[in-house]
This record gives structure tokens, sequence and C-alpha cells, in this order.
């Protein structure tokens, strides 16, 4: 039996014997869980499933989700193009080494350095990951990557290397949030590691805290739970600001790392912990008092009340509770100001799921059509909105709108 099959027998065995030890048929863990009969009877067979399944199964048996994820090698999947289509950007990533463990890449312009339109085209390739442009990114990041790299290398050691490595590092953490929007998870640990390398050696607290943010986002796509509740809170700790005189920023960088921590944890089945983290993050967003933009060497995000509080309610559809999540959606501050789009947009994919599960599908409908409208190229890459979308399908009771049919034609969904 192949090694990946007899892995996926190990799973289902530990599943169905936790169930059992719960005195639970599998028809009352479906129902306990929200999980299809159908698919329960799939994994007690080797079959597999994703993560939020196997959370949902663990949150039902008492277990923490890592319980049901099993070490050995992924299935064979032929999936060439996207490598294909990456090369450029993982070539600037992440280039060939010569034998002298030296980079190998080239420009016709290494001789014209110049770190103020170097600043500039960082902001402004900034300003088109916040339009959700991605076509224009997967063509600008790749030169604005080496020519980051060019700059630190031939700007030696002067007193403008510090400014060099601070764009390079604003560029590397650009690139990572670009890489996980496109599932590039691996590649996107790649680049974030090497922007916090770089925050380390000019000693950028706000680079830093930004950095590992985004390698908590990474590794929480890749189901590392555990590992980003550590991470995150250890790095709380260390920067944990004295209240009555912290700054935005330092709260900020705080905040935000509390509020991953919380993430991962409820994604664990870790809820009383989620909620610790979850209020500690509040707490920070609340002394802030309004939603704050800590710029791009913050990694272009926002905190305030508004962002603290999309903690609670992603907690709400994780725990299996979309009537609570409709709750805190209506008590959210929305007067705090504005967050960064993708913040905003994912919070509006969780709000659409509650609607959905709640019984309002018009409502989630309506949600979804405005997602699609304004940021089609970020939506198109949400596993989220295409499972959204599949459960408006599942609960409508006439025949489609015509909203609805085009939320189906645009996730290609056919059955």
């Amino acid at each position: 039996m192949p090694e990946a099959t007899m892995q996926h027998v190990d799973l289902a065995d530990r599943i169905r014997a936790l169930r059992m030890s719960r005195g639970l048929t599998q028809e009352e863990l479906a129902d306990a869980s929200g999980v299809s009969i159908g698919v329960v009877r799939k994994i007690e067979q080797g079959g597999t499933a994703r993560m939020e399944t196997y959370h949902a199964l663990a949150r039902a048996l008492g277990v923490v989700t890592m319980t049901f994820v099993a070490a050995g090698p992924p299935e064979p999947v032929l999936d060439g193009p996207p490598d294909v289509m990456l090369a450029p950007i993982r070539a600037a990533v992440a280039p060939a080494m010569n034998l002298r463990g030296e980079p190998m890449f080239g420009t016709a312009d290494a001789a014209e350095l110049s770190l103020s339109r170097l600043a500039a085209t960082v902001s402004a390739v900034s300003a088109i990951y916040h339009s959700n442009r991605y076509d224009d990114l997967a063509q600008l990041l790749p030169p604005l990557l080496l020519s980051t790299q060019h700059h630190v290398t031939h700007l030696g050691d002067g007193p403008t290397r510090a400014d060099a490595l601070r764009l390079r590092a604003n560029a590397y953490n650009l690139a990572a949030r670009y890489l996980i929007q496109v599932r590039a998870h691996d590649l996107a640990l790649i680049a974030v590691q090497r922007c916090q390398q770089d925050a380390l050696t000019i000693g950028n607290t706000s680079i830093l805290s930004a950095a590992i943010s985004v390698q908590a986002w990474a590794m929480m796509r890749q189901g590392r739970f555990k590992e980003i509740v550590d991470l995150c809170s250890h790095a709380a700790d260390e920067l944990e600001p004295r209240m009555s005189r912290a700054t935005p920023d330092e709260l900020t960088s705080w905040g935000v790392l509390l509020g991953r921590a919380s993430t991962a944890a409820a994604r664990d089945n870790r809820p009383d912990e989620a909620e610790e983290y979850a209020n500690l993050s509040i707490l920070a967003g609340e002394r802030i008092g309004h939603e704050y933009y800590g710029g791009l060497e913050a990694g272009d995000r926002s905190f305030g009340p508004l962002t603290a509080a999309f903690s609670r309610t992603e907690n709400a559809m994780v725990a299996g509770d979309p009537g609570l999540a409709v709750r805190l959606f209506a008590k959210i501050p929305r007067t705090a100001g504005e967050v960064v789009s993708s913040t905003w947009n994912r919070a509006l994919l969780d709000e659409a799921r509650a609607h959905v599960q709640v019984g309002d599908a018009d409502r989630a409908t309506g949600i979804m059509t405005g997602l699609r409208l304004k940021a089609p190229e970020w939506l198109r890459y949400q596993q989220l909105g295409h499972d959204t979308t599949r459960e408006i399908v599942g609960t409508a009771k006439r025949k489609l709108t015509d909203e609805q049919r085009a939320l189906v034609d645009f996730f290609s969904i056919t059955d």
C-alpha cells in the first residue's frame, strides 16, 4: 500500500476511534459537526478533506484540529503551469546561486542607482496591490525585487545602505502578500523571511512586526496553527507597549500579532485562548480609537477598533456559530475609519457566509455581488468566496437570480 494511502487510513482510524469513544454514530458526528454524512463516511474510508472540514470534526469531537494532520508526502498533482507563470518572481525571490554563494541576476542600469526613484516605485506598486491588479503585479514585482537587490549590493556599506535595506524589506513584504493571494505559500515564506532578515539588520521594529504577521498569514494557509500561536504570542510579548504612552505604531504592531494568534487558536479549536488574544487585540484597537494606517513600513496595514473586531467575527464563523457572527457584524464600529481593501473584503466574505448560513441567501448574494464587481481579481483567488457561492446555490428554493447565476459563472461552478 502506498505510504500516502496508509497515512489516510491511519487518519480514518483515528477519527473513527474518537467518534466511537464519544459514543457517536456517523450520523450524529455529521449533525454535531455540520459536515455531511457522505463526507464523514468517505473520510472514515480513507478519503482526504480540506482543513476547515477537519476543524469542524475536531470541534465536534473536542480535540485540537492538528490531531487530524498527519505528516507525509503530498498526493501527486500535475500542476505545472502555475510554476511556469511564477518563474520570473521565483527567480527574483530565490535566484540561482553561483559557486561563491552569490545570487546570479543582472540589469542594464546597475550603475544608475536612485533611492528616491526606487522608493517612489515601491509605493506605486503597493498602490497597484491594493487595487487588486494581480496581472500587473505579476509583471512589476520581479524587476522591482531585482532593483532593490541591486541597490543593496552596489551601494555597499555607506550611509544609504539602511535606506536600501528598508526598501528591499518593503518590496519583499509586498511580494509575499501577493504570493499568498495567488496561493504560492512556500515562495511567500521565503520572501517574507528575507524581509524579516533585512528588518533585523536595520533594527526596524515596524517592518519586523509586519513580516511576522505576513509570515503567520502564509502559515495559516498551510494549517500550521500551533506554530502561528507560538510565533505571534511570543512576538507580541516582546513588543508589548506601555499603554500609558504607547504610540499608534506600537499598538498596531502588538494588536495585529494578537489578532493573528487569536485566529490561529480558533482554527486549532482552542476557543479560550482565541478569546483571550482577541480581547487583547481589541484593547489595542480601542486604545488607538480609530483605524490607523501605518504606511508601507508597517506592511501597508491598518489597525484600530474596526480591524480588531474582525477577529471575533471570524472566530465565530470558525466555531460554527453564524448567528453570533451576524450579531457581531451588526455591532462593528464602522464609523471608526477605513481599513485596507483586502482586510475589508475578507471580512465581507465572512459576513456573506454568515448570512447564507442563517438563511438569508439574498443578503449573502448582495454582498458577494458587490465583491465581484469591486474586486474581481482578488475574489477569484478566494476559496471562501467559491464555497459561499456554492452554499448560496445549495439553499436556493427557486430559480437562481441573475446575480446568483453571475456568481456561478464567475467561479466556474459546474455541478
